[in-house]
This record gives C-alpha cells, structure tokens and sequence, in this order.
C-alpha cells in the first residue's frame, strides 16, 4: 500500500513539473514573438510600390530514406511586415513509416497548419519562432495486435539559420529548430535541420 501511494505521489509531482515546464515554454515563446514583432516595427520600412511587392512564396521539402522514412511538403507564404521582418503561414504535411526493431511497424500521416515569425539580425542570419498544430493518422502493427489511432498536438519551435540569395527576389535557406515540447513527430530528431526557398511574386 505505501508503494501504491508513493508510486502516486510520484506521478502526481511528474505531472506537475511536466504542466509547469509546458506553461513556462509557452511563455517564452510567445514573449519571443512578441518581441521580434516589436523590434521589428520600430525599424525603418522600405518603400513598396503595392502589397504584392510584400508577399512571397516558398516552403521547404524533407527526405529521409532507410528503416525510417521521412517525407515533407510544406508550401509557405511569407509577408515582409517591415524590413527584417517576415510573417509566414503554410500548411505541412509528412508521411513516415518506422520498421523498427521487435517486429513492429508505424506508418502515417501528419498535416498541420503552421504560423512563423523570422526575424534577420544580421543581413541574412536570422531567428525563427514558429507554431503548429498537428493532427495525426497513424497504422501500428507487431505481432500481436494492429491498431488505427487519430490524435492532434500543438508544436512550438524555435531556432534560427542563414539564407543565401539566388537572385534579386528570390533565395534559399536552412535553419536549425529546436521542437520545445517534444512532439511525438519528431521521431527523436531534435533538434532538426530545415531547408527551403522563398521568392517573390
């Protein structure tokens, strides 16, 4: 009985600390947003000649290959708020599948609509906050039992990268994201690497 309880306890101090670390990564991140956001209005604004001059497309797309397959497509569409300054929004969707180890089997799909705010600090070094909210579709299988499952998960992710231009109006980027809740699509991989392009209209 006193293993039951302290068994208990335990669980009940972990669930704590895991709600209170979740409140507290929230915090930081939107108090980062907010703070890009507000450096970034106090800049000096370029002049555009109309709002299509302020929009840009892009995204990025993700491979992986072996026992664990990886693939993105993830289509943006960026808007230079002032100079220094991007406000992005995009849908992503991955398809994995994990033959792992123990004769199991994973394969799904995932889709979520993302918003990002990056922030270029020195010409073409910036910092990236972003959010999702994931929905899930997943098959699980092993030698006892096969299970279909639907679920949906917020993911916060902050980092930042470089971006190299490829012309006038146009580049490419990679970036490093540090996934700061751990979301089950991270297959482990965290923190991970991103590419992708941008170009205006």
């Amino acid at each position: 009985m006193i293993l039951v309880i302290k068994l208990l306890i335990t669980f009940v101090n972990l669930s704590i600390i895991k709600f209170v670390r979740m409140k507290l990564l929230k915090y930081i991140f939107i108090t980062s947003i907010l703070l890009v956001a507000l450096q970034g209005v106090s800049q000096e604004q370029k002049s555009y000649s109309s709002f299509f001059d302020k929009l840009q497309w892009g995204g990025n797309l993700g491979l992986s290959f072996g026992t664990r397959t990886y693939i993105q497509v993830a289509p943006v569409l960026y808007y230079e708020v002032v100079d220094d300054l991007i406000l992005g929004a995009g849908i992503d969707y991955t398809y994995f599948k994990d033959k792992g180890y123990h004769n199991y089997y994973i394969e799904g799909h995932s889709w979520s609509p993302r918003i990002f705010a990056r922030y270029f600090l020195l010409d073409d070094f910036f910092i990236h906050a972003e959010y999702q909210q994931y929905y899930y579709k997943n098959n699980y299988s092993n030698q006892a039992y096969t299970s279909d499952w639907m679920w949906s998960e917020p993911g916060y992710f902050a980092g930042g990268g470089y971006r190299q231009w490829m012309g006038q109006n146009s580049y490419m980027f990679v970036m490093l994201l540090f996934d700061l809740q751990e979301t089950e699509l991270n297959f482990g991989i965290n923190p991970r690497i991103q590419m992708g392009f941008a170009a205006g209209f």
